[in-house]
């Protein structure tokens, strides 16, 4: 009875049953956080590089350049906006664009009239800007990317190349495989999402000449 429980021959093979599943784990699931987090990464970069592109690129909302084709001559250079950051000459707006699968729309909301029916939606421009974005992160579709257009304290009427605008780039509504975790979480009784949401990034510059070339 004494030397069966001093028998330590097979020990080790209950040992490796033991921690193998555990270090699979731990290995592969770094592997799918690793390539998750790099999804990110990309995502980030890509509405970054879109933004970049979209302020020196004809604008998605078509036309939105024009703000300052009417105004009254005695305001010609005047500042848009008072010193109390009142917008005093100028037209205001907001315009989002969001493509789909071919084609898109662009909506525009404005408190003062700015609107003037800015919401046809440029594919060739929008193109430009997503072939730019696609280069960085190839997992990027149309529909993951929407385009905004918002004027801000800056300018002067009659300026003749248009408002200067805050551009917004974003990206959403993305998933990213998971390839090892959801077997392997399965193994131990839980579970994992196949296809985690990847965050929404997005980023804001200031328009510069908005102009393809």
């Amino acid at each position: 009875m004494n030397r069966l429980l001093r028998d330590c021959v097979g020990s080790t093979l209950v040992e490796f049953t033991v921690v193998f599943p555990v270090f699979m784990l731990l290995a592969f699931g770094t592997v799918d956080v690793t390539y998750m987090l790099y999804d990110w990464a990309l995502a980030n970069k890509a509405a970054y590089a879109g933004a970049h592109k979209a302020i020196v690129s004809s604008p998605v909302a078509a036309g939105i350049t024009n703000l300052n084709n009417s105004y009254e001559e005695t305001l010609l250079g005047e500042r848009c906006f008072d010193s109390n950051g009142n917008n005093a000459s100028c037209p205001s707006l907001t315009a989002i664009c969001t493509p789909a699968a071919t084609g898109g729309a662009c909506t525009c909301s404005s408190s003062n009239g700015g609107c003037l029916g800015f919401t046809a939606f440029d594919d060739t421009a929008f193109t430009v800007i997503f072939n730019r974005m696609q280069a960085i992160f190839p997992n990027l579709q149309r529909q993951n990317v929407s385009i905004s257009y918002k004027t801000n304290n800056l300018g002067f009427v009659g300026r003749p190349d248009g408002l200067p605008m805050d551009v917004t780039v974003s990206i959403s509504n993305m998933t990213h495989q998971i390839y090892f975790l959801g077997g392997l979480m399965a193994f131990f009784g839980g579970g994992f999402a196949a296809n985690p949401p990847i965050p929404s990034f997005s980023t804001t510059l200031t328009s510069e000449d908005m102009v393809t070339n």
